[in-house]
């Protein structure tokens, strides 16, 4: 059975999440744990006179993240579930990076689903504030990043974007596998290159991962430089109409760079399709 933590703040487009994800494995035996974190911001803190005060607004957020949740479940239950899904909810006080790290290390969960996109709506954001916060930190499973317009029609084909310069492990590219046999999709793995030839090195690890992907169908794509990787990536998107984009979050990796603020501000990588983020395996 599959363990899947889904975040949610109670908007939309965190509904919009949860449904994906409950689609995406309906043939597959789910526990789903929906969490809700809350806590005090420092403009209600700074505001707050007094203890009682910072008391009375802990439990009434609180309240407000149970019943929340409690309104969450109802919806699933009314929306007639599958009986191999099962779902409980958790509500925390905390800062959400933290008690996802938490989480994720005293619980064996297959994968995160967040929504994409901050409270703010902006257009020019590609991963939301929170999103990108996670992304930051150490995580220990695969996070499926789910734009607000996004919803499932199936999946033919899962884009790799990779640049071949390390060693995969066989648990890192585990996640893409199960998700292309699932949905008998093909693997198009992106190489975006400034060398038109691969290095000794970049043959080798090519190499290996084709042996990864030799039970399910695959193809490499080299393709040259754009003006930036992330143009090059989503002109890769668009034109073999991928259906999911997949890396690995490693040091340096291009995850690195799309989770620093001076990048965020500048990119116009803003993809509509759910986003599979790994993360490195470092034993």
């Amino acid at each position: 059975m599959k363990k899947i933590l889904v975040t949610t703040d109670f908007s939309d487009k965190a509904w919009n999440a949860l449904v994906y994800a409950i689609d995406l494995y309906r043939d597959i035996p789910c526990q789903f744990h929906i969490l809700n974190t809350y806590d005090l911001n420092s403009v209600r803190l700074v505001t707050t006179l007094s203890s009682q005060r910072v008391g009375y607004f802990y439990e009434s957020i609180k309240i407000e993240s149970e019943e929340g949740l409690k309104m969450t479940l109802e919806d699933i239950n009314n929306s007639q579930p599958a009986e191999h899904h099962t779902f409980k909810t958790v509500s925390k006080s905390g800062i959400l990076t933290k008690i996802l790290q938490q989480l994720t290390e005293n619980n064996q969960f297959d994968l995160i689903i967040m929504s994409s996109k901050g409270t703010t709506g902006s257009k020019q954001v590609f991963l939301g504030s929170s999103v990108k916060k996670v992304l930051e930190n150490d995580f220990h499973c695969p996070i499926l990043i789910i734009p607000e317009d996004a919803y499932f029609e199936g999946i033919k084909n899962i884009a790799f974007a990779t640049n071949f310069e390390r060693i995969y492990h066989k648990s890192e590219i585990k996640p893409i596998i199960e998700i292309a046999k699932k949905n008998n999709a093909t693997v198009r793995m992106i190489h975006i290159y400034d060398e038109p030839k691969l290095s000794t090195a970049q043959k080798y690890n090519s190499t290996t991962l084709e042996s990864f992907f030799k039970n399910v169908k695959f193809d490499f794509h080299v393709i040259p430089e754009f003006s930036t990787i992330e143009k090059g990536i989503q002109a890769f998107i668009d034109e073999l109409e991928i259906d999911l984009l997949t890396m690995i979050k490693y040091q340096h990796s291009f995850i690195e760079r799309l989770t620093r603020e001076e990048v965020i501000k500048k990119i116009t990588f803003n993809t509509k399709i759910p986003f599979l983020v790994i993360p490195a395996d470092h034993i």
